[in-house]
């Protein structure tokens, strides 16, 4: 009976447990099925202070909207002028509240722009550009400055970069002098600077990296007014062509011997060298990615420190006297030097064809100390085999890179490079094998050819015309011209064609200097892509740098 009892009991509480489980499940809110999906961004339904009001004192701002909303990245999208200084934010569900720190300024208009931050909770739809104007006078500043920001290089409209407006004295100095106005541009590289006030302001264009406000010259790309100022009394626009002009002086930035080399590694490009205080036939060098500097000793039994003098030309044609003092490391008792093939890269690489205008490039790791012509041999399909004079080769500074100039190749339709076992012989004792490629002539019909002419309104004008690649940017023919230009055997391909105005002729494009307000020289492009097929010409292109 006790049994039965206590069954019933189990039982009883078990269909109570099961009932209650069953009525929360029946009390759970779903999205009933169907009904359209929702497609409409929150809006500010509240707001104190209200949007456009005047006459605000306060120091706390609270905004609700018109549904849940969630905030992302608050820190990096709100963006207030003039700036509030330090703030703290509380998030509720339909909105958040900003506490400032600090008293607002007298006779200042505001603007809270929230850009990308706010999204609706359920479909994420985000808010764009949601915005807070208030004035703490009477009168709400209205003047505006609008414009497009492109990348000088590549005429491409990059987002996020900072627009930035300075009130306008003798000691503004966009990497000392944080911005009055600010705002970034948009996935299509505008801006809009709002409620403005009237006044002399200085301006800027530059990727802010580091989100600090201050412009850093040897990372952030940049442009700026090259005038004083800009006497703003009615709306304007401004349009600005970002470039990095690393104003870094060279320095040393750091050192590594070895056994076999010592390295010294640089802080910016270095266009050119030259070396005094030498030692004969002893040490080797090569410049490595552009900012570096290796050198090898031929006698590695010779562990004295070497004193040279190294006069460097840096990437902005500043000239340096830098001293090298070059210690190579001793061999350890475990280390043991392998002997090994010297390697080697021809281009153009097997497989490709020679264009009408190539010449072979040999290309070795390190530099060469010795070789013999007469050990590059070329056999054609005749049976002829040739050797080629000296002057047929030409090596570069570095003693790696061998060419073999065009003019001296054979003109048979095809032929065969061979290369002799230890034609070369390397810094390290260490010899090349025996090389063999089969070269083929492209037929001329296979190119075609670009022509065109650019105006300018100044007599004598200097450009430096580049054929680039599309895809890339990156350069295929170079040529210098006073206004025509031709580019011939060029490869069938999809191409653009940038123009730089070499201003003081000295042959390259030269970067600006945000300190003297002197810009960069301005580049242009041809509007549109160029699609070139073979055996085709494409004539008479209009360049306009008038604009």
């Amino acid at each position: 009976m006790l049994s039965k009892l206590k069954n019933l009991v189990l039982f009883s509480i078990l269909s109570g447990f099961i009932s209650i489980l069953m009525l929360q499940s029946c009390a759970q809110m779903a999205t009933p099925p169907g009904g359209k999906k929702d497609t409409l961004a929150p809006k500010i339904s509240e707001s104190i202070p209200l949007n456009k009001s005047r006459n605000f004192k306060g120091k706390r701002i609270d905004i609700t909207f018109n549904e849940y909303v969630g905030i992302r990245n608050l820190s990096q999208e709100l963006l207030i002028t003039p700036s509030v200084g330090t703030y703290q934010t509380k998030i509720r569900p339909q909105g958040l509240s900003i506490l400032l720190d600090s008293t607002l300024k007298d006779n200042t208009t505001y603007t809270f722009n929230f850009r990308n931050a706010i999204e609706d909770a359920s479909e994420r739809n985000i808010g764009k550009n949601i915005k807070l104007v208030f004035s703490t006078s009477q009168d709400i500043d209205s003047l505006q400055i609008k414009g497009k920001v492109r990348t000088l290089l590549t005429q491409k409209h990059p987002e996020n970069i900072l627009v930035a407006l300075y009130p306008w004295n003798d000691s503004v100095f966009i990497h000392t002098t944080k911005p009055y106005y600010f705002v970034k541009t948009d996935t299509s590289g505008n801006y809009l600077l709002e409620n403005i006030a009237k006044g002399k302001y200085y301006m800027a264009a530059f990727l802010d990296i580091n989100n600090n406000l201050l412009y850093n010259s040897n990372k952030e790309s940049v442009d700026f007014l090259s005038e004083k100022y800009i006497d703003l009394t009615k709306n304007v626009e401004q349009n600005f062509a970002i470039s990095l002009q690393n104003q870094d002086s060279l320095k040393l930035s750091k050192t590594t011997a070895t056994a076999k080399s010592v390295l010294y590694e640089f802080n910016r490009g270095i266009k050119s060298l030259t070396l005094s205080n030498v030692p004969k036939a002893q040490l080797y060098y090569q410049q490595e990615d552009s900012k570096n500097l290796r050198f090898y000793l031929l006698n590695q039994s010779n562990t004295d420190t070497i004193f040279i003098r190294a006069t460097i030309t840096d990437s902005l044609n500043r000239n340096y006297q830098v001293p090298l003092k070059i210690k190579f490391r001793e061999l350890t008792k475990k280390e043991k030097v392998q002997k090994q093939d010297l390697t080697f890269e021809v281009k153009p690489t097997p497989g490709k064809l020679l264009s009408p205008l190539d010449s072979i490039q040999i290309k070795f790791p390190r530099p060469v100390q010795q070789w013999v012509s007469t050990n590059i041999l070329f056999k054609t399909e005749e049976g002829e085999i040739l050797s080629l004079p000296d002057q047929a080769f030409h090596w570069n500074q570095f003693q790696n890179n061998l060419v073999i100039r065009n003019a001296y190749l054979p003109s048979r339709s095809k032929f065969e490079m061979s290369i002799t076992k230890n034609a070369f012989v390397g810094i390290d004792a260490d010899s090349s094998i025996v090389y063999t490629q089969k070269m083929e002539w492209q037929d001329i019909e296979n190119y075609g050819s670009i022509d065109g002419n650019i105006t300018s309104s100044e007599p004598n004008s200097e450009f430096i015309v580049e054929l680039l690649k599309a895809d890339t940017f990156e350069p295929y023919m170079t040529l210098k011209t006073q206004k025509r230009f031709e580019f011939t055997n060029v490869e069938p391909g999809i191409y653009q064609i940038r123009v730089i105005a070499d201003l003081n002729k000295n042959g390259y494009w030269d970067i600006g200097n945000f300190k003297l307000r002197k810009k960069s020289e301005p580049v242009y492009f041809f509007d549109g892509k160029i699609k070139l097929k073979a055996n085709f010409q494409i004539s008479d292109l209009l360049i306009n740098t008038q604009k």
